[in-house]
């Protein structure tokens, strides 16, 4: 795991809890799908961009970063204004920076990014000064406050109860409508790309490539048997010329090896498949995407 990078699998991070709901006769709900064919690989591999994000078949299904941060600044405005009908000042919150796209699947295959590799081995870089995300609110630790801002959500089981008062943290989600402001049941995007990792991470071809990999740092004095264990060893603060130095000879083995281009269309090849097999949940899961985005963009005067 790259150091302090907070690493997630694939995709745009979605602060929103409850965008995607699940639609009913889903193999992304656990079904057996251990059969899936090893996908056939393009005649040429397309090789990552230094530090690119790596587009992949299940991410049109899942709300991208420009909808969330809409759909999270609909919120924000129906809150204050519910705040203030109750007499509070209400200051909203700013929208998360969203980090650095990280290409493909850094958990997996470690660093990803020859210029990161030279200039700070396998630590990230820090996040721009400055960065505000956190609400200040007048009144902000009153009791009065908070039972205005999230209703009984703050009472022992009321969290889980999808019935509870929400305070005017809810007011966005009653402007919705019980469908489409419901909770996720299942994250079906999410559950699906796990699938499609786990099929990638056994997949002949990219064990292969792994090994591959693996011979050129012993070449290169360097001895470990997958990029993760390079990028996840016990590095001391702060980043020294060892580290970069196997960071550079790591991204140098991965081009050496093809193992992110085998990688990428390996992992697009079982998501295409697994998004065959449940096109009919993830259209359900697009169209509701689509008209919470739509009464965003209406709530914000956009639409």
């Amino acid at each position: 795991m790259v150091r302090g990078r907070g690493l997630r699998r694939f995709g745009a991070a979605v602060v929103l809890v409850g965008l995607l709901t699940a639609c009913g006769g889903s193999d992304g709900g656990g079904g057996p799908d251990a059969a899936l064919p090893e996908p056939a690989l393009p005649a040429v591999l397309t090789e990552p961009s230094d530090g690119a994000a790596v587009p992949l078949p299940l991410d049109g299904y899942a709300i991208g970063g420009a909808d969330s941060a809409l759909i999270f600044q609909a919120r924000e405005a129906a809150t204050r204004t519910c705040m203030r009908g109750k007499g509070f000042d209400y200051a909203p919150a700013v929208f998360p920076a969203t980090p650095p796209p990280s290409p493909l699947d850094p958990d997996f295959l470690g660093i990803l990014s020859v210029a990161a590799a030279g200039q700070t081995g396998y630590h990230r870089p820090p996040p721009p000064a400055g960065q505000v995300t956190t609400q200040q609110q007048q009144g902000g630790d009153s009791p009065e406050y908070r039972k205005a801002l999230e209703g009984a959500v703050g009472q022992p089981g009321a969290a889980a109860d999808p019935t509870a008062d929400r305070g005017c943290l809810g007011a966005f989600d009653k402007q919705l409508g019980d469908a489409l402001a419901a909770p996720a049941k299942d994250d079906v995007v999410g559950g699906l790309r796990s699938r499609a990792y786990d099929h990638a991470t056994g997949d002949s071809r990219v064990k292969a490539a792994v090994a591959t990999w693996a011979g050129c740092m012993t070449a290169r004095g360097y001895h470990y048997s997958t990029p993760a264990q390079a990028s996840s060893a016990a590095w001391p603060d702060p980043v020294a010329q060892q580290e970069k130095d196997t960071a550079v000879a790591d991204m140098t083995c991965k081009t050496q090896a093809r193992l992110l281009g085998t990688w990428y269309a390996v992992e697009a090849g079982y998501q295409t498949e697994l998004v065959r097999r449940n096109e009919a949940a993830l259209q359900g899961l697009k169209d509701r995407a689509a008209q919470r985005v739509a009464a965003a963009k209406k709530a914000l005067g956009e639409g």
